[in-house]
């Protein structure tokens, strides 16, 4: 994962690999760098530096220094003429890329972020998000006003729709859900994603106004507008009556406990009896367990809802908790072949 002692393994072997940790916030900038300057894209044949400073409009000599240091990543890589291309995983860095990383990369490495994580220490001591103190305002206004970002963010986040879509789909029966209400559903990506798998499924997403505009052109463009629509809501208040099935998918563990129950509480409020309830997230503790690779990603997302928000990914007994609070059945925690976990409950009948 990050790198440990072995055997056989000196000590000056195990500087190194700490120096590189150390600097692990150089790599994601010039990674940054890289995406801002359109490099990936523009590798799209192999070609000298000359010709990429040209295209990129970038200092020769200053390219090649940001070339080599990406290279060291195995990200991208000279041939022995001195034409750059990206390596395989290199790949990942285009923003056309099915992965998406390049819009996490960015999400990740904007400014405002980054700042609010130089106050980890304080987030350790006093179990407080750091965000707003940082910076002046809560994040969610901060992207309001920078629509850039907040496109970014947006993105960043639909990345995640497909294999969202993909766990309600293998862990929940469908049958009896005609209508889908996804709380705090971004641009729409999930919901996108699971009409499109399940084609007698109507939807509705349900966000803040600027982000529902965007989920309902997302929708338009996909040929899904008769089957979704959007809807201005806020979590905290209210969101829109008559689905069969509710769905919060990354939402609670951007937020500590008392603010997750009130979310909790208002869905619960918008639901019929017996309508379900589906909570998409990684749980701490799944059944069976994920890869240490993956449980170490969550570990450092759990981290970052923490010097955020003060939010938290969170164990099964946890959820069960939370959602005891906020009157629904004792939930199911289902853990598919898929990404996501999903945490099932119901409103009581």
């Amino acid at each position: 994962m990050w790198g440990s002692s072995v055997a056989g393994v000196s000590a000056e072997d195990d500087l190194w690999a700490v120096t590189r940790i150390v600097r692990g916030a150089w790599v994601t900038l010039c990674l940054r760098a890289a995406v801002e300057l359109g490099l990936p894209e523009a590798m799209d044949v192999p070609q000298d530096v000359e010709t990429l400073a040209g295209r990129v409009g970038a200092d020769p000599d200053a390219l090649l220094r940001l070339l080599r240091a990406i290279a060291d990543a195995d990200l991208m890589k000279p041939d022995d003429a001195g034409r750059w291309s990206l390596s395989a995983r290199g790949e990942h860095l285009r923003r056309d890329h099915p992965s998406g990383l390049a819009s996490v990369l960015l999400a990740t490495a904007w400014g405002p972020k980054l700042h609010t994580w130089e106050r980890m220490a304080d987030a350790v001591r006093t179990g407080q998000g750091m965000f707003e103190e940082v910076n002046g305002l809560p994040m969610w206004e901060a992207l309001a006003r920078e629509p850039e970002a907040e496109t970014v963010f947006n993105a960043s986040m639909a990345r995640r729709g497909t294999g969202q879509a993909a766990s309600i789909i293998a862990a929940c029966d469908l049958a009896e859900v005609g209508v889908i209400v996804d709380v705090g559903g971004g641009n729409g990506a999930m919901l996108e994603a699971l009409l499109t798998r399940e084609p007698r499924l109507r939807g509705v997403v349900a966000d803040r106004p600027e982000v529902a505009r965007e989920a309902e052109e997302r929708m338009a463009a996909a040929g899904l507008a008769d089957r979704c629509s959007a809807a201005a809501a806020d979590f905290f208040a209210e969101v829109p009556q008559g689905g069969d099935a509710y769905v919060l998918s990354s939402i609670l563990h951007d937020w500590a406990d008392e603010a997750c129950v009130r979310i909790l509480r208002v869905v619960r409020d918008a639901m019929a009896p017996g309508a379900r309830l589906w909570i998409v997230e990684k749980v701490l503790d799944p059944d069976p367990p994920r890869s240490a690779q993956a449980q170490a990603e969550l570990h450092l997302v759990d981290l970052h809802m923490l010097v955020l928000f003060a939010g938290r990914e969170r164990t099964s007994a946890e959820y069960a908790a939370l959602l005891a609070q906020a009157g629904f059945d004792p939930p199911v925690v289902h853990a598919p072949d898929a990404p996501w976990n999903v945490v099932e409950s119901r409103r009581p009948a």
